[in-house]
């Protein structure tokens, strides 16, 4: 089974977590399941939500100040928490605090899986790295 990655992100982030999908898929050889490729017209999201998270290895969160907003997003990485999966945020215009004093909280996202979009390339080296130990 190929290692799998679930990207979340808003609506108005599309266009940017259709790049990290890219990149993922690439550069890190990995397979991410991303609404925007995987998920067509007539699909119930939920469904394929609740069937592909439980196939991933790991969670890429694009968090902006449009999808902190979004409920989605939030549900998703609650899931991937109880699932006991890597969660990865990758912030954009956005900080931790925040999102802790503005937006209801940061959950279970701390210091030391949260990076900048400055850094989603260390990131995909890291998960390259992964996946060729998974082989």
């Amino acid at each position: 089974m190929p290692y799998r990655v679930f990207i979340s992100h808003g609506w108005h982030d599309r266009w940017i977590a259709k790049q990290l999908a890219r990149s993922i898929r690439d550069d890190a050889k990995a397979a991410p399941f991303i609404d925007i490729f995987d998920i067509k017209r007539g699909d119930r999201i939920e469904d394929r939500i609740f069937e592909e998270l439980p196939k991933c290895r790991e969670l890429v969160v694009f968090l902006t100040p449009w999808s902190v907003t979004r409920n989605w997003v939030w549900n998703e990485i609650g899931a991937a928490w109880i699932l006991n999966l890597r969660i990865v945020a990758v912030l954009y215009g956005v900080s931790l605090a925040e999102i802790e004093a503005e937006k209801g909280g940061r959950a279970c996202l701390t210091s030391r899986n949260v990076l900048s979009l400055d850094e989603f390339d260390d990131y995909v080296i890291e998960l390259a790295d992964r996946v060729k130990g998974d082989r």
